[in-house]
């Protein structure tokens, strides 16, 4: 089942077919222009192809260091992330964290999980 619209999954597809082994290599490091707010370990990303099925806006939470799997954070990530998780539910902006396993995941090296706003029922 796929969460992004016929447009968006084409742009995707595209950009995929255009880099080498992109699921192994890409990281989010060449995204600092869509940064929209920056913690010390962890920034939030606007989405270039979000979940817009969905979704009316999407975000991504991304850690500074490359990484993979959640139990890679060092001890600072991890507080700060849990500090950044309080932080975003006392804001009620988002509806939802995703993450979601390898086996679902477009891109295995760089961690990022999803902030949802959900579009409207």
């Amino acid at each position: 089942m796929s969460l992004r619209s016929e447009t968006v999954m084409n742009a995707y597809l595209e950009d995929q077919a255009q880099r080498n082994n992109f699921r192994e290599e890409k990281d989010y490091h060449e995204d600092k222009e869509r940064i929209l707010r920056t913690f010390e370990h962890w920034v939030v990303i606007e989405n270039l192809y979000p979940y817009d099925l969905i979704a009316k806006e999407h975000h991504m939470l991304v850690p500074k260091r490359v990484f993979s799997r959640m139990s890679e954070c060092t001890r600072n990530e991890w507080d700060e992330y849990k500090y950044i998780l309080n932080t975003l539910e006392e804001e009620a902006h988002y509806d939802a964290i995703m993450e979601n396993f390898s086996k679902g995941r477009s891109i295995l090296r760089h961690l990022h999980l999803h902030l949802i706003v959900y579009r409207d029922s």
